[in-house]
């Protein structure tokens, strides 16, 4: 298990209490892992079933407290004066109203307890995905205009409505701060998140082709660094971007075969024809019963340029992100174990 980047102890989290969802997840993980080094008590609140040994090894209290529960959030809220929502469905494919169950009357949910356990102040985990995108690679920053509410993708449109639900409900009794993570990247990622599964398929080779646009990227230590810095430093009411390096697709997967240190063919396509292929990969999905790796939401985003920067967290937080090949190359090394990257073999 590779240990978390950032591991100095900030004074100010010794002894001090934080509740945080979505622990059990890819940033959440880090983020505890971040914070017990730092001195701080951690309680996990988990949706009842959630594997929770990892966490616990490194001395995180677990609590049952789904996000339609507000009682037991607020329970297991009570004593601390930080809570971090970082749970979320990150979905693109999946069922709309689910989506906005979790997404939206979760983070409802989650402020009625903070309110009700006294919390003092908290970080909504939001995403790139609520601040928007351009055609062209422009680089955006936090006071963009939202563009993505004509493409009716529920993950994008439900974690913008969780946005403005939270900073609307900062207030003289309870502070609200939001961060805005890009693409997450990273080792240690043990439920295999949206970009980690897109890059371990392409080291196995299962990416042949992708198409155009671009996306911004940044480690998942650094976004656990940045949340543990908008919860001590960042301003009541503001959001914060916290990206690292911008990069079109082919530069993106030119810089995962340099991470493998080996060619790995593919091929770049049109933006045009994602839609066509999504649509071809869900009815044999449909077939085989098997979730596709384009989704139609996904196609839906291709061609867009989510290109932002960081330059309000750097002034404002301190948030300064490590290199992206540091990053992949760390994300190759941890899906590099034994048979993690072999090819499947097909059924006979």
């Amino acid at each position: 298990m590779t240990a978390p980047h950032n591991t100095t102890v900030y004074p100010t989290w010794t002894g001090r209490r934080v509740a945080l969802t979505g622990a059990t997840g890819f940033v959440g993980w880090h983020l505890a892992s971040a914070l017990r080094a730092a001195g701080a008590e951690v309680v996990a609140l988990h949706r009842e079933g959630s594997d929770t040994a990892r966490l616990q090894s490194i001395g995180v209290r677990t609590a049952v407290a789904p996000l339609i529960d507000a009682g037991a959030l607020a329970a297991g809220c009570r004593g601390a004066d930080v809570l971090v929502h970082a749970a979320a469905a990150v979905d693109f494919g999946g069922d709309r109203e689910a989506i906005r169950q979790v997404n939206v009357e979760g983070t409802r949910t989650v402020i009625q307890a903070a309110r009700a356990a006294g919390v003092r102040r908290v970080v909504h985990l939001s995403s790139v995905a609520a601040v928007g995108a351009t055609r062209w690679p422009d680089v955006r920053d936090e006071s963009a205009p939202w563009t993505l509410g004509a493409f009716d993708v529920p993950y994008a449109t439900t974690k913008r409505d969780a946005e403005l639900m939270a900073l609307a409900a900062n207030d003289d009794g309870l502070e609200v701060v939001v961060v805005n993570p890009g693409c997450v990247v990273g080792p240690d990622d043990f439920g295999e998140s949206e970009f980690g599964a897109l890059c371990k398929r392409f080291w196995r080779g299962r990416v042949p082709f992708h198409f155009t646009g671009g996306n911004t990227f940044v480690d998942v230590r650094d976004v656990a660094a940045g949340v543990m810095a908008a919860a001590t430093r960042g301003r009541p009411g503001e959001r914060y971007l916290l990206t690292g390096e911008n990069r079109r697709w082919q530069g993106f997967f030119q810089d995962l075969a340099r991470a493998a240190g080996r060619p790995i063919p593919r091929a770049t396509f049109p933006g045009w024809l994602a839609l066509p292929v999504a649509r071809v990969m869900a009815w044999r999905g449909h077939k085989k019963k098997r979730r596709p790796p384009l989704s139609i939401d996904s196609a839906k985003f291709v061609g867009l340029y989510f290109f932002y920067t960081a330059e309000k967290a750097r002034r404002e937080l301190g948030f300064a992100p490590r290199p992206l090949r540091e990053s992949l190359a760390d994300a190759f090394a941890f899906w590099h174990g034994p048979g993690q990257l072999a090819p499947r073999k097909k059924a006979a």
